[in-house]
C-alpha cells in the first residue's frame, strides 16, 4: 500500500508541474524564444504556431489554462486517483505542492500571479474533500 501512496504522489506531481509549467509558457508567451515555443507542444501542436491573442486567450479567465479550470483538473486529479482514502488525498496535496516547487525550479523561480492562484484553488478544493472525509490538514501554506 505504501509504494502505491509515493506512486500516486509522484504521479500527482508530475501532472502538477505540467499543468502549471504550460500556464506559465503561455502566461509568458511572448517572452519566450523560438527554440522553446518550437518544443512546447499543445494540442499535438508546437505553440510557436499559436499567435499571441490564441495564448492570452488560453490563460484567460474561460481558457483551457485559466485558475478555474488548471486548477480543478489539478483537483480532479487528486480526488478521483484517491477516492476516499485519506493517506492517498493527504499524498496528492503533498504531491501538487512538490509539483508546483518543481515548475517554479523549472521556470527559474517565481512564476506569474496566475499559477499563485491556481494553487490556492486547487489545494482549496482537495482540503475540502480531506475535510468531507473527516480529515485535516495543518500545513496551509503554500
Amino acid at each position: 500500500m505504501q509504494t502505491e501512496i509515493v506512486q500516486f504522489s509522484l504521479q500527482v506531481r508530475t501532472e502538477t508541474q505540467h499543468n502549471i509549467g504550460t500556464q506559465n509558457a503561455f502566461t509568458n508567451f511572448s517572452l519566450l524564444d523560438q527554440d522553446l515555443k518550437s518544443s512546447l507542444i499543445y494540442n499535438d501542436t508546437p505553440i510557436s504556431e499559436l499567435s499571441p491573442e490564441q495564448a492570452d486567450e488560453l490563460v484567460s479567465e474561460n481558457g483551457y489554462f485559466g485558475v478555474d479550470k488548471t486548477s480543478q483538473r489539478i483537483a480532479d486529479f487528486v480526488i478521483k486517483g484517491a477516492g476516499d482514502d485519506m493517506e492517498k488525498l493527504k499524498s496528492g496535496r503533498e504531491g501538487v505542492l512538490k509539483g508546483f516547487k518543481e515548475a517554479e525550479k523549472a521556470w527559474g523561480g517565481k512564476l506569474p500571479e496566475i499559477s499563485y492562484e491556481t494553487l490556492a484553488k486547487s489545494l482549496e478544493t482537495i482540503d475540502e474533500k480531506i475535510q468531507e472525509n473527516g480529515g485535516s490538514v495543518v500545513d496551509l501554506s503554500i
